[in-house]
């Protein structure tokens, strides 16, 4: 009896090996990295949408399940079927990334969890990929296991700073790829890219040089400020750097000011002038109501710079500007070429 025993286990065992060599998850935890996590150099990609095997290896897993965090949300996560169903290493999972620091985003987000050969198939084949994220799907795909010495938490955490950009406004640029205004603006992307340094969105050959992936990585470093930085300089966080990100996800950039300057102008008093102080790049937009007829100039300037327009009858410009200083105090004058009377200035600014 003891012997068909032995033998019905070991046809069993046969009979169903996933079960007998079943992946185990690294569950991730709260608090610092492990002492032993080195965070060699990898790559943490942003895809638009889904391809084809994305959606072939969550249709050949468990169906998505959806766990609550502490404050509410809800998050929608399913694991490759290299895995067993693991309720409990979910919840887990989602009670991590309730840790990080996070807004109503939260709710929003989806999470594929898959082995570590497997997330570089899907996000793309380079083989330095440790995690990627489909924007229009707002999903992450994250290994489930440590990878070349990035335990887990580093990933979901990178992965979740780009998850927050979507859900951000960073006008008239896009946040996926310069980062919330607070931070874009804090760290000056405006200024690098147009000298040529960084490069928004760009995932191939400046791929270090991306504001959208300097923003998520200066948000993985806000929870883990030892990890080693491996992206542009201009981009290294400091405290300037996480004051803003924390912002940008708990009090996020809502949109511009606007103001709106009354005068008039005649050829005995050509010129007013009236100012507004810039603490954050984006478009200063001004649009001038002036009687019919009329010659007017606008122009906004400081000391170095100077942007205007001459306007008949009226009208409006923008200029997407970036900060020569902290705060650029910026003169905005209305001068008479032709005609006279009253006149409204209505300006808006990022603030």
């Amino acid at each position: 009896m003891t012997r068909f025993l032995g033998t019905l286990a070991a046809v069993l065992a046969l009979a169903c090996p996933a079960t007998a060599a079943a992946r185990e998850r690294d569950v991730p935890h709260p608090g610092p990295l492990p002492a032993s996590a080195a965070l060699p150099e990898a790559g943490f990609t942003v895809v638009e949408s889904e391809g084809g095997a994305m959606r072939a290896a969550r249709a050949a897993g468990p169906n998505a399940r959806r766990y609550a965090t502490p404050d509410g949300y809800q998050v929608a996560v399913e694991a490759s079927s290299a895995y067993p169903v693991d309720p409990v290493a979910d919840q887990k999972l989602v009670d991590f990334l309730a840790s990080r620091v996070h807004g109503d985003e939260l709710g929003d987000l989806s999470v594929y969890v898959g082995t570590p050969d497997e997330i570089i198939r899907l996000c793309g084949g380079d083989p330095s990929t440790v995690a990627c994220y489909a924007s229009n799907e707002a999903r992450m795909y994250v290994p489930g296991e440590t990878v070349r010495d990035i335990p887990v938490e580093y990933p979901l955490t990178h992965e979740y700073g780009h998850h927050i950009a979507l859900w951000r406004t960073n006008s008239p640029w896009d946040a996926l790829d310069w980062g919330g205004k607070y931070w874009s603006s804090a760290m000056r992307i405006c200024r690098g890219v147009r000298r040529g340094l960084l490069f928004p969105g760009n995932q191939g050959t400046h791929y270090w040089d991306d504001p959208g992936e300097g923003f998520a990585d200066g948000y993985a470093h806000m929870h883990y400020p030892q990890a080693p930085w491996y992206y542009n300089d201009l981009m290294r966080p400091n405290a300037e750097a996480f004051t803003a990100i924390r912002r940008d996800v708990l009090q996020p950039w809502a949109g511009p000011r606007t103001r709106t300057f009354r005068g008039r102008v005649s050829e005995r008093r050509p010129r007013r002038s009236f100012h507004i102080r810039l603490s954050l790049d984006g478009d200063v937009e001004l649009g001038l109501t002036a009687p019919r007829g009329s010659v007017y100039v606008v122009q906004a300037e400081i000391p170095d710079f100077a942007a205007g327009r001459r306007l008949h009858d009226g009208g409006g410009f923008g200029v997407e500007w970036c900060r020569h200083r902290a705060v650029d105090k910026i003169e905005l004058t209305v001068t008479r070429r032709k005609g006279s009377g009253p006149f409204a200035l209505r300006v808006s600014w990022p603030g």
